[in-house]
């Protein structure tokens, strides 16, 4: 075995653990939706074919290795699946040594050998991956449901070059449906029903190796609500595995995508999976349409998150530099570290490449849906919230958090949360205002911390860092008087206050009026800006604005003419 923190080796034969004389050769990708991890595995007996992948590229690889091993010593090709997604045996079709069915036996769960035979473009996840396959036959179709009732025993049996391959019902172990395939007179591969992630999904048992499809993955964001998963299934699932594994015996585990694990980092995965798993209740199915609404979300999200980080890393800057001409050298060096601007740009760019090849037709929603998904969880590990909120405006941060939050949750399959209370519109106005008005600290605040060294660098750098944003606009809000209170939500309505307000200050609004009133079954909010003249980018989108707007419980209306912009937020009044 390779020591190291590889279990396994890539691209090369090796030892399986607790099985003399068998051999596997992994073929390990990177985490994605295009193909999965394939693994051979060759005994005396038979090859077995765990998982051909998704890319033709891969099934040649695949093929020529196989071609090799039959030079040496003719046996048959077992191909099985551990579930029936696309992307873990479509490639298979595009080699004509794993296509002909003459050569290769292909063996999956029932359930997914209905699906593969009856091209279910649902079921297959083809038709999210914008893929099209053919009907498809099976050989063997494993831990059938007919079969539950039967004894111990074989149920069946086929011949091959001569080699018998016989299936076995085995009694259910840790909970799971067990069946055991016998390939002439190797020692039985298990197979465990593991349904959740997909109704037909299964861990494969050769020797000290246990094959576990897409298990990891099963509760991730976007994978959770796909067609066919069932949480209450995928719960047992977990369990049974994790017992299978603290039982011993099973020294690595081969995941469907990503790296091979040993056998107790993979139960404490597994475990954190489980956990997570208990939390999704209710979870919408990621169709079509469902796919098309996050892909667009994500798009619009991390045009926003782009500019919050922009705008931090700039104040950022310009206060390292201030400390630096104040002599705080120290202070100065140290401020970088909060905000990795040069991470956050590679991953905002490399979000925006891939946007560009999806709206060239290269991609599906469901891709751009997940890229959004495995950008925004980088992003969060980039800066420090923490000590970025002494320093920069807290509203910035806590509009990047909610942002990414709110994508993360969507993703789940969820819509964005909306806590819901009474507000009193005017005063929540005012308190929006007032925080960008004022200063973060008074010039007395400031010049009273000064025998304190501590706490005047905390201070000054707050002020350096959060200058109000209508420091420099004059203001006028009015509020009609006997304004019922109305239900929003009361952050992502500030949110949108912020938004709407830099967006005025930023298309050059020297003033700025605000008003409050009703009019019939609405309560009103009414931004004006004087003397905009644009913004070469455009301006904050308005379709994101929009968006946040009906997330915050009302609705967007924008209109301008002759230098002014109007934004108008409609609630409904409680009846």
């Amino acid at each position: 075995m390779p020591g190291g923190n590889e279990p396994l080796t890539p691209l090369q034969w090796q030892p399986v653990p607790g099985q003399k004389g068998a051999f596997v050769y992994p073929f390990t990708r990177k985490v994605d939706t295009v193909s999965s991890n394939s693994y051979l595995v060759q005994t005396s007996g038979a090859i077995i074919l765990i998982d051909p992948g998704g890319l033709p590229d891969q099934a040649t690889h695949l093929a020529s290795i196989v071609r090799e091993a039959r030079a040496e010593r003719s046996r048959p090709l077992l191909s099985i699946l551990t579930h029936a997604h696309v992307d873990h045996f479509i490639a298979a079709r595009s080699d004509p040594l794993l296509a002909d069915p003459e050569a290769t036996l292909l063996a999956i769960q029932e359930a997914g050998a209905s699906a593969i035979e009856s091209a279910d473009g649902r079921l297959t996840m083809a038709d999210l991956l914008g893929q099209e396959i053919p009907p498809i036959r099976i050989d063997l179709r494993l831990v059938r449901e007919g079969d539950a009732g039967m004894s111990q025993g074989p149920v069946r049996r086929m011949s091959v070059n001569a080699v018998e391959i016989t299936v076995v019902r085995e009694p259910p172990e840790f909970g799971l449906p067990r069946e055991q395939i016998l390939v002439g007179n190797d020692p039985p591969l298990a197979i465990y029903h593991t349904p959740g992630h997909s109704p037909d999904s299964c861990c494969i048992r050769i020797g000290g190796l246990l094959f576990i499809g897409d298990l990891p993955f099963a509760a991730s964001p976007g994978l959770a609500g796909i067609p066919g998963w069932n949480r209450e299934a995928l719960i047992r699932s977990l369990a049974g595995i994790r017992e299978l594994l603290s039982r011993g015996g099973i020294a690595v585990v081969c995941p469907g995508h990503g790296r091979i694990l040993l056998a107790g980092d993979a139960s404490r995965m597994l475990g954190a999976v489980q956990e997570d798993t208990g939390t999704l209740t209710g979870v919408e199915e990621l169709n079509q349409d469902r796919a098309r609404e996050t892909a667009a979300f994500a798009e619009a999200c991390m045009e926003q998150v782009n500019e919050l980080f922009t705008v931090m890393a700039g104040r950022l800057y310009y206060v390292s530099h201030v400390m630096e001409e104040l002599g705080e050298d120290g202070i100065a060096a140290d401020l970088p570290a909060l905000l990795r601007g040069d991470v956050i740009d590679d991953l905002v760019e490399d979000f925006a490449g891939f946007t560009r090849e999806f709206h060239s037709g290269r991609y599906m929603p469901i891709h751009q849906a997940l890229k959004g998904g495995q950008v925004i969880s980088r992003l969060e590990r980039t800066f420090d919230q923490e000590a970025l909120a002494r320093i920069l405006d807290p509203t910035l941060l806590r509009r990047a958090e909610r942002l990414l939050g709110d994508y993360t949750t969507m993703l789940r399959g969820y819509n964005p949360p909306r806590e819901v209370v009474l507000v009193d519109l005017p005063a929540t106005v005012g308190t929006c205002l007032s925080g960008h008005t004022l200063p973060s600290s008074s010039d007395e605040e400031v010049l009273a911390s000064a025998d304190d060294q501590e706490a005047f660098g905390r201070l000054l750098l707050a002020r350096i860092g959060m200058p109000p944003l209508l420091s420099d606009v004059t203001v006028t809000f009015d509020a009609e008087a006997g304004i019922p209170a109305v239900p929003v939500d009361r952050e992502h309505f500030l949110d949108l206050l912020t938004y709407l307000l830099e967006d005025l200050v930023g298309t050059g609004a020297h003033a700025i009026t605000i008003h409050t009133g009703t009019e019939r079954d609405a309560a009103v909010v009414t931004l004006s800006g004087e003397g905009c003249t644009g913004r070469p980018d455009g301006g904050i989108p308005r379709r994101f604005l929009s968006g946040l707007c009906e997330r915050a419980g009302g609705t967007l209306d924008a209109r301008e003419a002759d230098g002014s912009r109007t934004y108008r937020i409609r609630f409904p009044l409680v009846p």
